[in-house]
């Protein structure tokens, strides 16, 4: 004998408090949840150290900080969430306050500007808060800032700050709004009362010398109850206010007094729940102590949430605990089912757990059969719990495996197992051979052949089904039937499953191949293998009937391996039946009705609850409660108070009806993710607020995502959607599927309905709409057709009086076109001397040019380490390079002369030469001397002030100058640019260095010109980028946009430490690769000079 005791009385086994974690792991960012919002439309706003996220029960969508984005968030750090009047959501972080625009999907971010008073008072944002006249409240450190909808900005109200302490990075410091419409604020120096006619603060601080101070100056959580208290939280614990009396008193024995307390949170019992940082606490009001909730488990394993920011009930009842740990997720619905499994020393009730059988005496008492270790008799108000098994010497029972328990209308107690039934003595409490104690010779029928259900009819016959035949005891006499042909009585298999008394003296036979009905006499049986609709049609096989219930009308259930099947008579017959096949996919273990009529279905995958009445189905699982979702065939008890009993293979499962909560929330429902879809590219659509989606010619796919924000269960919520339009379409189930894809547009305007449901099937009471307009090709629009119509007309009526006129105007072009082919044979050749003596004149100028720049070659034997690329516009330059070199420098000079082709040609020749003039003749080694000059040389040779009216020349652009000196002893570069830069990159990093903001050539009539010069040290491999920008300014790509500094310095980075010909080939490359089909709009030069790795 085993028998267990275990103290508790009606909690003796209260199940341990399931929990649902999201972290890191399963779709945040970072597992530490900072803050935590439920807005309108029902979507959860978590704040996290890596952004902010927004979850619609399937998915967490992170929205972070991306430095090139200023409608980013603008700091990654998040500390607290709000929602506005206009359904916006405000973020506050520690470097910046950001609105995230619902209707665009941007954010808008504030920041403090020391110049402007009516910027906020600083960055670092520790709380921001909407009132119940919907002001938005933000709070940085030293100052309460209120917003101002209609300017923009912010009004500024400063509390005491004591510079010489410092906050905690990790510190709430909230705002609160009490129900006399006070704001109260939560600093690191205590707490702030605002006045907001004075617009002053009241500070409430500890003082060791005022017994009533507050306890704490860190004061991180404000609460007031539904009773007018008003508690306070600190970093020394929880204090109650007294505001009449102006008195604090701390409350809470028990917490530690460096544990912080950083929510406070009151549930639907009003019980205050407290976020510490060592975790979730509860306060008992009548003791006023705290009591740590421990008994949070996640799929077996024990959670310790600590660091806790915030707690809040959804619209559904779930609460949510925002920690350190994660998002804990706490779903009062994952309770609806309790359970015998283990004891409170965590040992196994029932040995393996495997429930074979369930039955309640009329003690209250369990008797619960297992596979292999015997019967327990089990009190669950003592927690007695005595073992029958087969090696017990006193409480024996013959065989281990109990698989049926039943109780005769005599009171007899039967247990039916794989080797005999065995009945129940109450005054020996010991079982003995059933058949033996009848005097009824059964010989071996009952040796190894296992027992499965037992049942007695109106006239006291007890029926056995077994894994061999199906047995009778009448009288004492035992009858037996098999699946033999020529008997009178033949089933369509040895194997019954299960035996069902029915109420007009039938019996109802479950069977490995079917279904019968034995007739009240015994006489006949009928057999139903095929279930057929009751015109006869619809045929398909029966296939393995496990289990049997009869309803209240006569009609049977029946749970097959194709689902659960009803039988009825047919009218006017006393023979024929028809089966209807009412669920399909649901095989079902054992049905237990309760007193409404619902019937409760075990399964291998749950328990299942059809409502005949509306035809409505709820599935539950472990997730609900249950201890497993598979369970044994025909294992369940229904007892006389109504409770109903499953019995798996991880305990019983047990519960009232009526006490299993719905959810009776419905489900608010948005779209979440809409996008358009052609060949080659993919269109996503901002799915918030939207009412209306145009699709355009071209694409060929529209796919919408939605969520019915309910989150008991959402993998579980249902969706079905209609699409109303041309040819207008039903209602389409899409069960769990939460997208639909659009294919095959056809022009026209449709409306898209969804409705959405709960886990329980409560569904949404109003469809969620979208207009949806396909575009038709404009040659097939209503325009295009009213034009062909007037098109057509217009042709007829002009093609009668072109016939008229067409004989006259054929002979006058006749004699036009003699004298027009004459004239424009002379303009040909004309234009074609013209055009030749003007291509030959700019090859000849391109020749002249080409004499006076520097060749490649000669470039490179003054600098070896180096690259040109140079891709003139036009047959002649405006952009030039030049080189010189002496004993101890070496001169580089690009230049982008005004314009390009041949004027720019022309400024080149001239610049060349007067660089060469200043460099050699006047021997100018600086470079900001050398553009001086070369400016003011530029500036007299163009000025025509004498001739105005004749030449009219006067420039305006000049030379855009990059010029460099290298000094070959001191690996020095000088540097002067007019208007123009240069590029260094010295171990991964860019180095621009700026020239002067004006050109040559740009001096005033006074002569009036200065540049300067900047001398820069070279280090080995060191990567020097000269250019005009001609590069950056070429338009193209997939918008037709430039170039750019920003992308041509990306491009750099990532060429520079290649070969410096592959440099240019890739530099080359890629510029062709962006004009794709455009025009060159500049000369493009770009030279590379690489210094030696080791300086000489």
């Amino acid at each position: 004998m085993l028998l267990f005791f275990i103290k508790g009385g009606g909690e003796l086994f209260a199940q341990k408090t399931e929990v649902e974690v999201f972290d890191a792991n399963n779709g945040l960012p970072q597992t530490y949840v900072s803050c935590l919002i439920q807005d309108s439309k029902g979507f959860l706003w978590l704040g996290t150290h890596s952004g902010l996220c927004l979850y619609d029960g399937y998915q967490f969508t992170t929205f972070s900080n991306n430095p090139l984005d200023s409608l980013s968030l603008c700091n990654n750090f998040v500390k607290s969430i709000a929602e506005d009047k206009n359904g916006d959501i405000w973020v506050a972080t520690l470097s910046g306050l950001s609105r995230y625009e619902r209707a665009t999907g941007k954010f808008i971010s504030y920041f403090s500007e020391p110049t402007n008073p009516a910027s906020l008072a600083g960055d670092k944002i520790y709380y921001v808060y909407v009132d119940r006249e919907k002001n938005l409240w933000v709070h940085t450190p030293g100052t309460l800032n209120l917003y101002s909808y209609k300017s923009n900005d912010f009004t500024r109200f400063n509390y005491f700050n004591d510079l010489f302490t410092q906050p905690v990075e990790t510190d709430i410091y909230p705002i609160y709004e009490d129900l006399q419409g006070r704001i109260w604020v939560g600093t690191k120096d205590g707490l702030m009362l605002f006045d907001r006619e004075r617009m002053l603060f009241k500070r409430y601080s500890s003082r060791i010398s005022y017994p009533y101070s507050i306890y704490g100056n860190r004061v991180q959580a404000i609460y007031e109850d539904s009773r007018g208290n008003f508690w306070v939280g600190t970093d020394k614990g929880l204090n109650l206010f007294n505001f009449k009396l102006q008195r604090f008193y701390p409350v809470g024995a028990g917490i530690d007094e460096n544990d912080a307390v950083r929510f406070i949170f009151e549930d639907s019992r009003s019980t205050l729940l407290l976020g510490m940082e060592s975790g979730v606490a509860r306060l008992h009001s009548s003791t006023e102590k705290v009591e740590q909730l421990q008994n949070f488990y996640s799929k077996s394993s024990k959670i310790l949430p600590i660091g806790i920011s915030a707690i809040l009930k959804d619209k559904s009842g779930i609460t949510w605990v925002a920690s350190r740990t994660g998002l804990i997720k706490i779903n009062p619905f994952s309770q609806r089912f309790k359970g015998y499994s283990r004891d409170n020393l965590g040992n196994p009730l029932f040995s393996n757990n495997i429930i074979a059988s369930v039955f309640e005496d009329s003690s209250g008492k369990l008797w619960v059969g297992t596979w292999g270790r015997g019967l327990f008799i089990f009190n669950p108000k003592t927690g007695e719990n005595l073992r029958y098994c087969k090696s017990s010497p006193i409480y024996r029972l013959p065989n281990d495996f109990a698989h049926t328990v039943f109780q005769t209308r005599k009171g007899e107690i039967l247990v039916g197992t794989r080797n005999g039934v065995f009945v129940y003595d109450q005054r020996s409490r010991q079982f003995s051979n059933f058949f033996a104690s009848r005097h009824v010779s059964v010989g071996n029928i009952f040796v190894d052949n296992r027992v499965y259900s037992i049942d007695e009819d109106s006239a006291g016959n007890l029926w056995f089904a077994t894994a061999i035949g199906l047995h009778c005891l009448s009288g004492n006499r035992l009858h037996s039937y098999y699946s033999r042909r020529g008997d009178s009585i033949f089933l369509p298999s040895n194997l019954i499953f299960d035996v069902l008394a029915g109420k007009q003296g039938e019996v109802w036979v479950a069977t490995a191949n079917g279904l019968s009905r034995i007739s009240d006499d015994c006489s006949s049986v009928i057999n139903i293998t095929v279930m057929t609709d009751s015109a006869g049609q619809g045929q398909q096989p029966l296939g393995e009937v496990y289990c049997l219930h009869q309803l209240s009308n006569g009609a049977i259930l029946a749970g097959t391996s194709n689902g659960l099947v009803s039988v009825n008579l047919l009218k006017g017959s006393k023979n024929l039946y028809f089966e209807n096949l009412i669920i399909p996919s649901i095989s079902a273990r054992a049905i237990e009705e309760d007193v409404k009529g619902n019937f409760w279905l075990s399964t291998s995958k749950g328990i299942t609850c059809y409502n005949p009445s509306t035809g409505q189905l709820a599935s539950y699982t472990s997730d609900d409660g249950l201890l497993g979702n598979e369970f044994n065939l025909l294992s369940s008890f229904q007892s006389p108070s109504g409770t109903i009993y499953f019995g798996g293979m991880q305990g019983i499962s047990y519960f009232h009806p009526d006490s299993v909560m719905l959810n009776s929330h419905i489900p608010p429902l948005s779209f979440t993710k809409i996008s358009l879809a052609s060949v080659s590219s993919t269109k996503n659509i901002h799915p918030f607020g939207i009412d209306e989606v145009r699709i355009p010619q071209g694409f060929s796919s529209l796919t919408i995502e939605f969520s019915a924000l309910d989150f008991n269960h959402p993998e579980k919520n249902l969706y079905r959607y209609r699409l109303q339009g041309p040819g207008s379409s039903k209602w389409v189930e899409l069960g769990n599927k939460h997208s639909i894809t659009l294919t095959n547009f056809r022009e026209g305007v449709f409306r898209l309905e969804v409705m959405g449901a709960n886990s329980d099937c409560v569904w949404t009471t109003e469809p969620l709409s979208l207009r949806i307009i396909v575009v038709a090709p404009f040659w097939r629009s209503r325009i295009a057709y009213t034009v062909y119509a007037l098109l057509l007309l217009f042709v007829l009526i002009a093609y009668g009086s072109y016939r008229r006129r067409n004989s006259l105007r054929i002979k006058r072009l006749l004699a036009e076109r003699e004298d027009v082919m004459a004239k424009l044979e002379l303009q040909k050749e004309e234009l074609e001397n013209k055009n030749k003596n003007i291509t030959d004149s700019i090859h000849y100028a391109k020749r002249i040019q080409d004499a006076m720049l520097p060749t490649v070659d000669m470039f490179k034997s003054h600098i070896p380490n180096s690259f040109i690329l140079f891709k003139p516009k036009d047959i002649v330059s405006g952009d030039f390079y030049w080189v010189k070199e002496t004993d101890s420098k070496c001169f580089v000079a690009v230049v982008d002369c005004t314009g390009h082709g041949v004027p720019g040609a022309f400024m080149s020749i001239i610049g060349i030469e007067l660089l060469r003039n200043i460099t050699e003749v006047e021997a100018v080694e600086d470079t900001a001397e050398v553009l001086n000059r070369l400016s003011a040389s530029v500036h007299e040779t163009f000025s025509s002030v004498s001739y105005p009216n004749e030449s009219g020349l006067k420039v305006k652009d000049g030379m855009d100058v990059t010029f460099c000196t290298f000094d070959k002893q001191y690996d020095i570069m000088q540097f002067t640019g007019a208007f123009s830069d240069l590029y260094i990159i010295r171990d991964g990093n860019i180095i621009e260095v700026k020239g002067d903001r004006f050109s040559v050539g740009m001096a005033d009539d006074a002569g009036r010109y200065m540049f300067s010069s900047s001398y820069i040290p070279l280090m080995p491999d060191d990567m020097i980028y000269l250019f005009t920008d001609g590069y950056v300014d070429q338009f193209g790509g997939p918008e037709g946009k430039k170039f750019k500094f920003r992308r041509f310095r990306r491009l750099l980075l990532n060429i520079y430490r290649l070969p410096l010909e592959t440099q240019q080939k890739i530099l080359e490359e890629s510029i062709t690769e962006w004009m794709g089909g455009q025009e060159q709009v500049d000369d493009i030069l770009v030279i590379g000079i690489r210094t030696p790795t080791k300086a000489k």
